[in-house]
């Protein structure tokens, strides 16, 4: 079997309403597909992080010739190959979002090849469904906290009437709205008054603050039994989230800004996190995922992998989350988006409070062509 053809395929959908988070407004979703076919048919679908602008050049006019005629089974040694051919050629940084495009469609070609889920070749189902938390609560363009406070409310009780009994909500305020970090803790107390204490509640502040400030919200979070405060300060201050992470009461959890296994190296020696969150589409793909669970369970962190991308990125997480030790949970993008919604030929849904984890070859799910091309940005 060999690698016959590589494309990369972009998807964009323009939003009709903008949000946001502690970052940036968000007024479009789009995605980087990698498409791997072997020479016998066999397809593998993947998914880079981030636009496609750049992830879209490097996988066709990079990727693809260097990867064509190389057995797609051999993963791991094509993703580490990967990586030192980009580091020698980058220098100064590899693009991990390209390594993980390319991964993740390769792992679905090789289990389609021998008819496995992918969770069957890279350590065994422990588990056929997973916990899920509701991830949303992004603000809308509003005037006041006070309408943002009732529409993140409102939110969060349609999440707990569909099932969910675990939530996490977008902080940090400030950057976007001028709002202070008080603000930000009235926001969380507001939830957990409208949801009730049997909901587990999870925020994420988009490394929003100094450490000053990331320490006074967390005190204000662990009064209202947060599970754990995620990103609270930039993440290339591995130092700074040790010293929290040491020092508050609430655990901080962080990872889908790092990328391969000699990072999440530092973040454990560190004692960085009391939560460890790789995400497949910009970690190194599920090779490097399930490298960092390994690690992780080898220091007692649990792994709770990030996820927000179209339906690929959703099915190679569950893929890993049937495979990590312990107790994960799956993060659920509950925000409007029909290219995660649609795209899979069987959409993936919650069942209450959990989901089910595709048993299928592959990822376990199938694109639906129609929806593809409905949303392809360079038809």
């Amino acid at each position: 079997m060999e690698v016959a053809s590589v494309e990369a395929i972009p998807l964009r959908r323009d939003l009709g309403e903008r949000f946001a988070n502690a970052q940036k407004w968000i007024d479009s979703r789009e995605y980087c597909l990698v498409r791997v076919e072997a020479d016998d048919g066999t397809v593998g679908w993947g998914e880079c992080w981030g636009p496609t602008a750049g992830n879209r050049e490097l996988v066709e006019e990079y990727v693809s010739p260097w990867l064509r005629g190389r057995d797609p089974r051999n993963v791991e040694q094509i993703h580490d190959d990967l990586v030192y051919k980009l580091r020698s050629s980058y220098h100064s940084y590899v693009p991990a979002s390209v390594v993980s495009g390319v991964d993740i469609a390769l792992w679905d070609l090789y289990g389609k090849a021998v008819g496995q889920p992918v969770s069957a070749l890279v350590g065994g189902r422990r588990r056929d469904q997973v916990r899920a938390y509701a991830t949303g609560h992004f603000w809308g363009d509003v005037e006041d906290f006070e309408t943002l406070r009732a529409d993140v409310v409102e939110e969060a009780e349609g999440h707990v009437a569909a099932g969910f009994d675990a939530l996490k909500n977008k902080i940090g305020l400030s950057r976007i709205f001028g709002w202070g970090p008080e603000k930000d803790v009235e926001l969380v107390r507001a939830i957990r008054e409208a949801v009730g204490d049997d909901v587990r509640l999870m925020t994420d502040a988009n490394h929003a603050y100094d450490v000053a400030d990331a320490r006074r919200v967390a005190e204000g979070l662990a009064e209202l039994d947060v599970h754990f405060f995620e990103e609270p300060v930039p993440p290339r201050n591995i130092e700074n989230y040790a010293a929290i992470n040491e020092e508050v009461e609430v655990p901080l959890a962080g990872g889908e800004c790092w990328a391969f296994q000699h990072e999440f190296d530092r973040v454990l020696d560190a004692g960085a996190v009391g939560y460890v969150q790789p995400d497949v589409t910009s970690a190194g793909g599920i090779t490097s995922t399930r490298r960092v669970a390994t690690m992780a369970d080898a220091a007692n962190v649990q792994c709770h992998p990030h996820v927000f991308g179209s339906a690929v990125a959703l099915a190679a997480s569950l893929q890993m989350l049937a495979t990590i030790p312990g107790d994960p949970m799956l993060e659920f993008d509950r925000t409007p988006n029909p290219i995660r919604e649609d795209l899979a030929v069987e959409p993936i849904t919650n069942e209450g409070n959990s989901v089910p984890i595709p048993d299928s070859p592959g990822l376990g799910i199938e694109i639906d062509r129609d929806v593809l091309a409905e949303f392809r940005a360079d038809a």
